[in-house]
């Protein structure tokens, strides 16, 4: 799928994460690969919110262990269900998988470095797809 211009669409991201290194280094990832952009950079709940609602972006990475144990997946749900945003929920601790999904997530991945998994996530997630 192409823009009218011949261009592919590029996958707007929304990064939520209370570390600024981590944010940081995920928009340096995503911004080394072509057809994605961080749209927008958050490092608390009520924050991210209000950029979900004025930048739409496409897809949301979320870390799902915030300062406040259930500020993570609270915002999830609420990006996820609210706001129509496909979220990859990511953590350190991967017993957290299924309190993401079942918060609304679309994914989750452990939090170990950033790969092709990630990229090949928000794509899926972007396109309603299952990886």
């Amino acid at each position: 799928m192409t823009d009218r211009d011949g261009h592919k669409p590029l996958i707007r991201v929304l990064i939520v994460d209370d570390d600024a290194r981590v944010r940081g280094a995920l928009r340096t990832f995503l911004e080394a690969h072509p057809g994605f952009e961080v749209v927008g950079e958050a490092g608390s709940a009520a924050p991210a919110i209000e950029l979900a609602r004025q930048l739409v972006p496409c897809v949301a990475i979320v870390d799902v262990l915030m300062p406040d144990a259930q500020d993570g997946l609270e915002l999830l749900t609420v990006l996820a269900r609210e706001h129509g945003i496909p979220v990859i929920a990511m953590s350190l601790r991967s017993a957290l998988a299924e309190s993401t999904i079942d918060a609304g997530a679309h994914t989750f991945l452990p939090k170990d470095g950033y790969s092709d998994r990630l990229l090949t996530a928000l794509r899926a997630a972007h396109h309603g797809e299952s990886i």
